[in-house]
C-alpha cells in the first residue's frame, strides 16, 4: 500500500489534467508526509497530517487520502470508512490543482476496493458510478474505465450474479491494460497489469466459472514472459508473478479434474519466495483443503493468529467465516481434536463481539445513504426558496403591489399544504423505520439463536473432551465427532442462506445457463437435503421415463427444491403427533414431477402438520414462522420462492390438499 505514496512524484499525466500543468499543487507538506509513510510510522503520520491540514498546508481532500492509507494499513477500516464518506460532499469543480484531483481519485479508488474486500458489492458499485458521474460532469475522464476500477466493478457484478455485465467490465479492464502497456514498458507496469488479470481470473474461479478463467490466466503467461526477458529484469516481480499465475492454474486444473497438472502448478507455486510469506502460507490453504491435504493445512493455520495480528484483522464475522471456521475444519479433518476444540471455543467467544462490530459497520453504511439523501433534499429546498425570492423580486420591480400580495398569500397556502404533505410523509417514513427496526431486531434474535445453538454444542463438547483424565470409548468419541461436524455444517448452511438472501435482496439477475433434466435436479436436491436419511419418515420419488428424457435450461433450481425438501423434513413429524399409533406406518413425503409443453412442475407433498389457508401467502414472507418454538430463521420458503421467480417461475402452496402440505414449484421449459 505504501506504493500509493509515489503519486506525489508521479509525472504521468493524462490529457484531461493538462490544465493543471503549471500548478500541480504538491508542496513540502506532501514530501514530509510521504517520507514518514516510507518509515511506516503511521501514528506520527496521522498527527503530522492533522497539523498540516490545520495550518492550511494540506487541503482536506489530500489529508483524507493520506490518513485513509494509514488507517487501512493499521487495520482501522471503520475509521477509514467515516473519512471516505466525506468524499461525497466534495464539488470536483472546486478541486483547482492536480494534487487535489489525484487525491480525490485515488481515495475513491481505495474506497471501492475496501468495500469489495468487505463484500459490500452493491455499495461498491453505487459508489463507483457516483464518482464516475461527478468526474464526467466536471469534464474529466471516466472513473470506471481505469483498468483496476473496471476490474473491481466486474468482480462486484460477478458476485452479484450479473455475469454479462461483469464480462463487459472485464473487457474494459483488458483494454486499459493494453493501453497502459503500449505507453509504458517498465517491469512495474507489467506487474500491475498482471495483478489486474489475475484478480479477474480469481473472480471467475471463486464463482465456479473455471473455463472462463483460463483465457485470463493465459494472458498472464505472456506478461510473465515479457518481464522475465526484460532488460531491467526485477527478480521480485518475476517471483510474484510466477506465484500468482501457478496458484491460479492449480485451482483451475484441480476443479476441472486435471490432478497431475494441478499438482505440478502448485509445486511451481511453492518454489517461489512469495509462497513462503505469511499471508501466502495462509491463503494457500484454499488449495490444500480442496485436495484433502488436511494435515498440511492445519500446520499452516498454526500461524493464523500471527497473520491476523500483523494484517490488522479484527475478530469480526468476516474473519470468523474466512479464517476461523476453515481452521476448525482443517484441524477436525486432520484428526487434531484438541486444536479443533480450541478453535471452536474461540469462535464461540468471538461471535457476540463480531456481531456487534458488524452491526456498527452496517449502521455506518446506512447512515451515509440517509445523510447524502438529506443533503440533496436541503439543496432542493434551497433552490425552491431562491426561485420564490426571484418571483417576489420581479413582482416588486414591476410595481404591481396588489398582485404581489395575491401571489404572496397563494405561496403561503401552498407552503402550508406542502408542509402538511411533508408531515404526512415523515410520519409514514417514521412508521416504516419502526417496522424496519422491529424486523431487524427479530432477525438478529433469530440469527443469534440459530448460530448460538450449534456453537453451544461445539463449546459443550469442547469442555467435555478437554476434561483431564476423561475416558471416552470409541463409540462415544465417534458420536461426539459426528455432532461437531453436524453443527459446523449447520453454521455453514446458515451462512449460505444469508448469502442467498443477500443476492436476492440486491435484485441480482440469475442467468439460466445449465441444461439439465428435471430428474437430475430432483436427485441433486434429494442428496443435498438428506431426506433419504430421515428416520422419522418415508420418502418416495416419482419420475417417469418421459421426464428422464426432458432437458431445459435453468439455474438455482436445485437450491430452491432443496429448501422445499428441508421444509418437509422439518415439519413432517411421526404419525403419533397426529393421533395415529400404528408402528408399521410412518409419515411420508413424496416428490413427483409433471411436464407439460410449457413448464415442468416439482410437487413436494407431505403428511406433516399442514398450513392454514389464511397463511398460504404469509409463509413466504421473510422471517415468518407459524410455530415460534421451532428452529430456523423463517427465510427458507422466502428464498425458495424468490429463486424460482428470478428464474421466471413460481412456488405456491396448494390449499386444496388437506393431509399435510403440498408445495408446487413451476419452471418454464
Amino acid at each position: 500500500m505504501l506504493a500509493l505514496f509515489v503519486m506525489v512524484s508521479c509525472k504521468r499525466h493524462n490529457a484531461q489534467l493538462q490544465a493543471f500543468a503549471d500548478a500541480d499543487g504538491y508542496n513540502n507538506a506532501d514530501s514530509l508526509v510521504s517520507a514518514i509513510g516510507d518509515e511506516r510510522d503511521f501514528e506520527r503520520l496521522l498527527v503530522v497530517t492533522d497539523s498540516l491540514e490545520r495550518k492550511g498546508e494540506l487541503t482536506e481532500v489530500r489529508a483524507i487520502f493520506y490518513k485513509t492509507i494509514a488507517y487501512n494499513i493499521m487495520g482501522q477500516h471503520n475509521t477509514s470508512l467515516r473519512l471516505y464518506y466525506k468524499l461525497a460532499n466534495f464539488d470536483i469543480k472546486n478541486l483547482t490543482c492536480k494534487a487535489d484531483l489525484e487525491s480525490y481519485i485515488y481515495s475513491y479508488k481505495d474506497y471501492v476496493r475496501l468495500l469489495c474486500d468487505m463484500r459490500r458489492y452493491d455499495r461498491a458499485l453505487r459508489e463507483a458510478h457516483a464518482a464516475d458521474h461527478k468526474l464526467r460532469k466536471a469534464g474529466f475522464e471516466s472513473f470506471i474505465e481505469h483498468q483496476d476500477i473496471a476490474q473491481m466493478i466486474g468482480e462486484c457484478q460477478l458476485y452479484l450474479g450479473q455475469a454479462d455485465e461483469a464480462a463487459h467490465s472485464f473487457e474494459k479492464a483488458l483494454k486499459g491494460v493494453e493501453i497502459r502497456l503500449i505507453n509504458f514498458h517498465d517491469p512495474l507496469d507489467y506487474r500491475e497489469c498482471q495483478k489486474t488479470l489475475n484478480a479477474i481470473a480469481r473472480a471467475y474461479i471463486h464463482t465456479n466459472r473455471y473455463q472462463e478463467a483460463i483465457p485470463w490466466i493465459e494472458r498472464q503467461d505472456s506478461l510473465f514472459f515479457a518481464v522475465d526477458k526484460h532488460p531491467q529484469r526485477d527478480s521480485v516481480f518475476v517471483d510474484e508473478m510466477k506465484a500468482d499465475i501457478n496458484y491460479s492454474k492449480a485451482l483451475v486444473a484441480h476443479n476441472l479434474g486435471k490432478t497431475d497438472i494441478a499438482e505440478r502448478a502448485f509445486a511451481a507455486y511453492q518454489s517461489t519466495r512469495l509462497s513462503k510469506q505469511l499471508g501466502s502460507i495462509i491463503n494457500s490453504n484454499e488449495y490444500l483443503m480442496l485436495t484433502k491435504h488436511y494435515d498440511e493445512a492445519a500446520r499452516n493455520y498454526t500461524q493464523l493468529e500471527k497473520y491476523m495480528k500483523t494484517s490488522g484483522y479484527k475478530a469480526d464475522l468476516e474473519a470468523i467465516g474466512r479464517y476461523m471456521l476453515p481452521k476448525f475444519r482443517a484441524n477436525l479433518l486432520a484428526g487434531n481434536r484438541d486444536s479443533a476444540l480450541y478453535v471452536a471455543n474461540l469462535v464461540a467467544e468471538y461471535y457476540d463481539t463480531a456481531l456487534v462490530r458488524q452491526k456498527a459497520i452496517d449502521a455506518d453504511l446506512i447512515s451515509t445513504i440517509y445523510d447524502t439523501e438529506g443533503k440533496e433534499r436541503q439543496i432542493a429546498e434551497q433552490r425552491a426558496k431562491l426561485s420564490n425570492q426571484r418571483l417576489i423580486s420581479v413582482a416588486v420591480v414591476m410595481g404591481i403591489i396588489l398582485l404581489f400580495f395575491y401571489i404572496y398569500s397563494m405561496q403561503r397556502r401552498r407552503a402550508y399544504r406542502r408542509l402538511d404533505a411533508k408531515n404526512h410523509e415523515l410520519q409514514e417514513a417514521n412508521e416504516r423505520a419502526e417496522e424496519s427496526s422491529r424486523m431487524k431486531t427479530k432477525f438478529i434474535q433469530q440469527i443469534s439463536h440459530e448460530v448460538r445453538t450449534p456453537l453451544n454444542v461445539l463449546s459443550g463438547f469442547s469442555q467435555v473432551l478437554a476434561t483431564p483424565d476423561i475416558e471416552i470409548d470409541s463409540y462415544e468419541l465417534k458420536n461426539i465427532s459426528q455432532k461437531i461436524v453436524e453443527n459446523s455444517d449447520r453454521i455453514t448452511k446458515l451462512v449460505d442462506k444469508m448469502l442467498d438472501l443477500s443476492m436476492i435482496n440486491s435484485n441480482a439477475d440469475i442467468e439460466c445457463g445449465d441444461t439439465v433434466s428435471p430428474a437430475d435436479i430432483a436427485r441433486k436436491a434429494i442428496e443435498e437435503s438428506g431426506i433419504c436419511n430421515a428416520t422419522h419418515l418415508e420418502f418416495q420419488l416419482e419420475v417417469s421415463k418421459e421426464i428422464e428424457n426432458t432437458l431445459f435450461k435453468t439455474n438455482k433450481a436445485v437450491k430452491a427444491l432443496t429448501l422445499l425438501l428441508d421444509n418437509a423434513i422439518k415439519f413432517t413429524h411421526p404419525l403419533a403427533f397426529k393421533g395415529q399409533h400404528d408402528d408399521k406406518k410412518k409419515a411420508h413425503v413424496t416428490l413427483s414431477i409433471n411436464v407439460t409443453k410449457e413448464q415442468v412442475m416439482f410437487i413436494v407433498e407431505d403428511t406433516g402438520i399442514g398450513i392454514p389457508n389464511n397463511q398460504a401467502e404469509n409463509i413466504f414472507t421473510e422471517f415468518v414462522q407459524l410455530d415460534e418454538y421451532s428452529d430456523g430463521t423463517g427465510i427458507g420458503l422466502s428464498i425458495a420462492r424468490s429463486l424460482a421467480r428470478h428464474m421466471q417461475g413460481d412456488i405456491i402452496l396448494d390449499t386444496s390438499y388437506k393431509d399435510g402440505a403440498r408445495f408446487v414449484m413451476s419452471l418454464h421449459l
